[in-house]
């Protein structure tokens, strides 16, 4: 009897603390809000040693996430929550990185949503000295597009 009442003041509690509004699951991809989650855009920076990424991403939907700078091994995150049919949200990134930020590429659908509402879906671009590799829900898709190189 006294493990069912301790039972039900611990849920009380829990039930009332609003404190965690996302947890990341095993899959590195956030629950949010009870069960729905969010969508994952991840850059990672493959790239020969001190080598900056700079990426830059922005959505149909006029929402900018700034300029970023990211390390070798490291990676850079935007949490996206798909909108539902007709409302399809499409996020941009540009690339760039060299001496004097000569390689660049533009990925026009970084992330592009579905015609239905999806969650949990992850994709991962992978800036390499060749070009920048897709990994879709942790499955490798391959190199996807080259560096375009300009001379300064």
């Amino acid at each position: 009897m006294h493990f069912l009442i301790f039972t039900l003041v611990i849920a009380i509690c829990f039930g009332l603390n609003e404190g965690i509004k996302c947890n990341i699951d095993t899959r590195n991809i956030p629950e949010c809000q009870g069960s729905s989650l969010l969508n994952t855009l991840e850059i990672q920076n493959k790239l020969s040693p001190g080598s900056i990424l700079k990426v830059n991403c922005s959505s149909n939907k006029h929402e900018d996430d700034g300029l970023h700078e990211i390390k070798v091994n490291d990676k850079y995150q935007i949490f996206i929550r798909e909108r539902g049919p007709g409302n399809r949200i499409v996020w941009r990134c540009t690339f760039r990185y060299g001496d004097k930020v000569e390689h660049s590429q533009i990925i026009w659908h970084a992330y592009r949503g579905a015609a239905t509402t999806r969650t949990g879906q992850k994709r991962s671009w992978i800036a390499r000295f060749d070009g920048i590799y897709l990994e879709k829900n942790n499955e490798i898709q391959g190199l996807k597009h080259r560096w375009i190189v300009t001379k300064k």
